[in-house]
């Protein structure tokens, strides 16, 4: 991710990390792997998100995972319009604008979308991508790490 001097506040102090994986088996592995060190390690948060585009519309949902523990699922409806991308990269920013704000620890980010989590990997904070940084670097501000997978 690069980062520039802004006029605005919109500074990364939190820098994520990012990482895709190669198949389903290996993000499934991960994943577990993460939710068994979040039952031991009480900052730690991971969140699943998914976009869904159909015949019908397109949807959204995320649910957290935190001591072990399952927080439901929390669909969103979106524009029909919006591409799979749109809808993953929305999934994302409504999970993290969902923590809770007395939460400032580690969050795990997984997606299975690798144009969304390329795009967020690669914004810049002046150009194209402007928006989404203005966006999302208040919202990794507010915890200590983030790994998006």
């Amino acid at each position: 991710m690069l980062a520039y001097l802004m006029l605005s506040d919109k500074v990364a102090t939190t820098i994520p990390t990012f990482s895709v994986m190669n198949g389903k088996v290996l993000a499934k592995k991960q994943f577990y792997d993460a939710y068994e060190e979040a039952v031991l390690e009480p900052d730690l948060l991971i969140i699943y998100t998914d976009g869904s585009k159909s015949n019908e519309g397109t949807a959204v949902a995320w649910t957290t995972e935190e001591y072990g523990m399952t927080e439901g699922a929390r669909p969103f409806a979106t524009p029909s319009t919006w591409s799979i991308v749109e809808c993953e990269i929305f999934a994302i920013v409504a999970a993290l604008r969902d923590i809770r704000s007395e939460f400032h620890g580690k969050v795990n980010l997984f997606s299975n979308c690798v144009p969304a989590i390329m795009y967020i990997e690669q914004m810049e904070s002046e150009g194209k991508s402007t928006g989404m940084w203005e966006t999302l670097t208040p919202l990794f501000n507010r915890v200590s790490r983030v790994c998006i997978t």
